[in-house]
């Protein structure tokens, strides 16, 4: 059975099967944050939301150790797209490009970076970095990509990879699709 079919049962549906990079925003942590203080003070170990913390916070590095089997950081020029915790919003509290961008500066690369709406507030809190005005001008000669926000733009990126350096890209969202010619990557699917 394929994770497309699971998606099928309206019960569960597609949208909640595209997992990736980890939550954003600040109500998911909160919220968890406080069921697990809740139910510490009632003597129960909430082993569950642990793993599920441990796993949200992992993927960020997951999402550049994916990306580091492909391409050699240090000195590369990285895209990262998408700099908000979810579309439609510019709001890049807990937003999972936070840690992959440290991760990546950590690691040596160079980054250009691209939000359809969130750049001025990512400028705010990474002002070294490069922004671009699309998605496009950031893949440019880019040596990879991580997609980190599922922007509906970025599915429609296809021609675009074509003027990347090295055609290497990491989904965290499961927003781009597979194809010929692309080293892509994912980090659920």
């Amino acid at each position: 059975m394929t994770i497309e079919a699971i998606g099928l049962d309206d019960r569960i549906a597609e949208q909640f099967l595209r997992s990736g990079v980890g939550w954003g925003g600040s109500c998911f942590p909160k919220d968890v944050a406080a069921i697990r203080a809740a139910a510490r003070e009632e003597g129960y170990e909430p082993a569950v939301l642990e793993a599920a913390v441990a796993v949200n916070e992992r993927q960020p590095e997951r999402l550049v150790d994916l990306l580091a089997t492909h391409v050699d950081l240090e000195g590369a020029r990285i895209a990262v797209l998408g700099l908000a915790f979810k579309p439609q919003t510019d709001d890049i509290r807990n937003s999972r490009a936070i840690p992959v961008i440290e991760r990546l500066q950590d690691r040596g690369a160079e980054i250009v970076a691209y939000d359809p709406v969130a750049v001025e507030p990512m400028q705010e809190r990474f002002p070294e970095l490069e922004y671009t005005a699309s998605a496009a001008d950031a893949l440019d000669g880019s040596d990879g990509a991580v997609v980190v926000t599922d922007w509906d733009e970025f599915a429609a990126l296809d021609e675009a990879f074509e003027t990347m350096s090295n055609l290497v890209v990491v989904d965290g969202r499961r927003i781009v699709e597979r194809r010929e010619g692309i080293t892509y990557e994912g980090l659920t699917w």
